[in-house]
């Protein structure tokens, strides 16, 4: 997975992530808001138990065999973008 940051003023960066990272990332999210999430306020709980993680990592694990795919594009109004491939 690669996240590419354009800005306005001409910088460009891309941060590459492998997908077995992105994957375990998830798992572990799942286990740190499972013993930790009582510290959550109950806006943030509420949108976090919205996001199932373990079927995050799956979904992940099966995109692996689609290369080059676009996840996000997206444009601010700034004139940033911000593109999410595998």
């Amino acid at each position: 997975m690669r996240i590419y940051i354009r800005e306005k003023n001409g910088k460009s960066f891309f941060i590459p992530i492998p997908l077995s990272i992105a994957s375990l990332g998830c798992r572990i999210a799942s286990y740190a808001i499972e013993k930790f999430g009582k510290n959550l306020n109950q806006r943030q709980r509420d949108i976090i138990d919205c996001i199932d993680f373990d079927e995050l990592a799956k979904g992940i694990k099966y995109l692996r065999g689609h290369r080059g795919l676009k996840l996000v594009e997206v444009t601010s109004a700034e004139g940033d973008e911000v593109t999410i491939t595998l």
